[in-house]
């Protein structure tokens, strides 16, 4: 028998909120604000983090993101309140990455994906074992599963949300389309 210990809960669902009308939004802060910043992003443009009380544009968003953060605290059994603490757009077009990083002093981060055309890359995530896990079983002949994988990835969807334990390594593969660009909004919950 398989025990599977110290399982790492991400949690998906997907959202039904006006994605058009957040995508317009997420746009115009980035012409608003045309250099952004440099947290994770290699290329691209990420906004400024905004905190609560959060504007009209993100309040079905946020709302959607509390409901389902309260899911996942009875699914890990953690009793604390647990409130979005800041957000930020993500904007990548071609060949832009989002590299590897995680989101300290967070008990949980996120993202929703606004717009993901095809090929606009996915989100990978990284086994805390990961560099033992790549040089010990690496390079043996396995199938890879997520039992002994050292990293696995999930689908970028529009419409899709993801929360994961803030310590959990991610990065999102480049964006292919050379056409259009994924837009994101990432979080953290405290």
């Amino acid at each position: 028998m398989i025990l599977g210990l110290f399982t790492v809960p991400v949690y998906k669902t997907t959202l039904t909120i006006d994605n058009t009308k957040l995508a317009h939004y997420c746009k115009s802060l980035s012409k608003a604000d045309k250099d952004g910043r440099v947290i994770s992003n290699i290329g691209g443009w990420q906004s400024k983090a905004f905190v609560a009380p959060f504007n009209n544009a993100f309040k079905s968003l946020v709302d959607n993101i509390e409901k389902h953060v309260h899911i996942y605290n009875k699914s890990v059994n953690l009793t604390t309140k647990s409130k979005i603490d800041n957000l930020w757009v993500n904007i990548n077009g071609y060949k832009d990455v989002n590299e590897l990083h995680n989101h300290p002093s967070a008990i949980y981060s996120g993202v929703y994906y606004v717009n993901t055309p095809k090929d606009c890359g996915n989100i990978l995530f990284h086994h805390p074992g990961n560099i033992s896990m790549g040089y010990d079983w690496g390079n043996k002949q396995v199938e890879f599963n997520r039992f002994n994988s050292s990293s696995w990835w999930l689908p970028s969807e529009a419409k899709t949300l993801y929360i994961f334990p803030s310590w959990l390594q991610h990065m999102v593969r480049p964006n292919l389309n050379k056409t259009q660009k994924r837009i994101s909004i990432s979080f953290n919950i405290h």
